[in-house]
């Protein structure tokens, strides 16, 4: 097989394998949801943008945002766990397949700079005035560099050092803010082009140091390995995905929380769902970082009647996304050793799911209190609760099909 025969499978194969999961994501409720999420969100962000003045500090925060985005540059290159000895031998020979990953990479980081860019170009514009360089001049300029950061981060993943990944990244994202501040702020030309030498000459360092070493097999093979992780968790928030990789995370410290969760019950189902809950798959962090978020925009935007509806689609958003609890033991032939009736380990899940939401649902509405309303906070506590009692049902049904 050719090398380009190669890359074009791979290809193939990976469209084919996220269309597969696509068709249902898009079919999901969370794409309904998010419609109002992003809707409202760009309603209110529209409104503030208009209260801006020119003394607010819109450069460094789009310096900071545009460098995090052109800094953080993974490279998709396709690879599998039978490279490590099938494509060993002709390592020297992968220039192309490379260089088509680039580009694939490129492109598709292309269309996230382009969506981060028109996002922040209202407050740029608003804060900047006639001084705002046009919104394609900025998109070139972030375009450069992002081709040079992608090119920067495959050099330097030759490096056997374990620290030499986090080092780069540290110096890159700050070569990039400053640059993006000086381009945004129409500073000197000549102070601009000495950063911008700085990050060209550290990759061309990279190109260099990397020319007698050899691939990091295992490295590349993990970081395409997560990357497709990523994207599978998403999937199975919608359908069951085989392909999915249990991650485990023993978390000790949350033991008190497995109890609390399972209570004092003689249901064992609780107590398993409470501990996957905690240790499988991350559907603890997912829970935190969307009650946080959820908290802070209630709390401190300032959106009126705007909060109830940021706490009742956070509310609905987490119990969907931790429904596929219920299927994480599917698998597991011993769950069917449990003589217990099916409807216990049904209800386990359907009480671990009121719990959680019943926090959440009581956490937004003190992040409402706190935001200075107390009809609103009790306005957003009943309709809260009457939404679990209403996703009890819908669970209900999804898990007897």
């Amino acid at each position: 097989m050719k090398i380009e025969t190669l890359w074009k499978d791979r290809f193939n194969h990976y469209l084919k394998e996220t269309g597969k999961y696509l068709k249902y994501i898009f079919n999901g409720h969370l794409v309904f949801v998010m419609i109002f999420l992003i809707g409202g969100a760009g309603y209110y962000y529209s409104e503030w943008v208009k209260t801006l003045t020119p003394d607010f500090p819109a450069p460094i925060i789009i310096a900071i945002i545009l460098g995090l985005a052109v800094t953080i540059s993974p490279l998709t290159t396709f690879f599998r766990e039978p490279d490590i000895v099938f494509l060993l031998p002709i390592e020297r020979g992968l220039g192309d397949y490379v260089k088509k990953s680039y580009v694939f990479s490129l492109v598709i980081q292309m269309y996230v700079l382009l969506i981060i860019q028109a996002v922040l170009t209202p407050m740029y514009s608003r804060v900047m005035g006639d001084e705002a360089l046009s919104f394609l001049s900025l998109l070139i300029v972030l375009l450069v560099l992002k081709g040079i950061n992608l090119a920067s981060r495959w050099f330097v993943l030759y490096d056997r050092e374990p620290y030499a990944s986090f080092v780069d990244t540290i110096v890159r994202l700050a070569l990039n803010a400053v640059l993006v501040y000086l381009i945004v702020k129409g500073a000197n030309l000549l102070l601009t082009l000495f950063v911008f030498a700085l990050l060209a000459g550290l990759c061309l360092y990279y190109l260099k140091a990397s020319r007698n070493a050899v691939l990091q097999w295992e490295r590349l093979i993990e970081l395409e390995n997560g990357r497709m992780a990523a994207f599978y968790r998403i999937a199975n928030l919608f359908t069951d995905v085989p392909k999915l990789r249990e991650k485990i995370t023993e978390r000790r410290w949350l033991l008190g929380i497995v109890r609390l969760l399972s209570g004092r019950t003689n249901n064992p189902f609780s107590y398993l769902y409470a501990r996957t809950f905690v240790r499988a798959n991350d559907y603890f962090g997912l829970y935190i970082r969307l009650s946080v978020i959820a908290f802070l925009v209630v709390a401190f935007a300032d959106l009126g009647w705007g909060s109830i509806f940021v706490s009742l689609l956070f509310l609905y958003m987490t119990g969907l996304q931790l429904l596929p609890i219920w299927h994480h033991h599917d698998q597991k032939m011993t769950i069917a050793l449990y003589p217990f009736n099916p409807a216990y380990r049904r209800k386990a899940v359907m009480d671990l799911l009121t719990i959680l939401l019943g926090i959440q649902c009581f956490f937004f509405a003190i992040g409402i209190l706190i935001g200075g309303s107390l009809q609103l906070a009790g306005i957003s506590l009943v309709l809260g609760l009457l939404l679990i009692v209403f996703f009890r049902s819908y669970a209900s049904n999804k898990m007897q099909t």
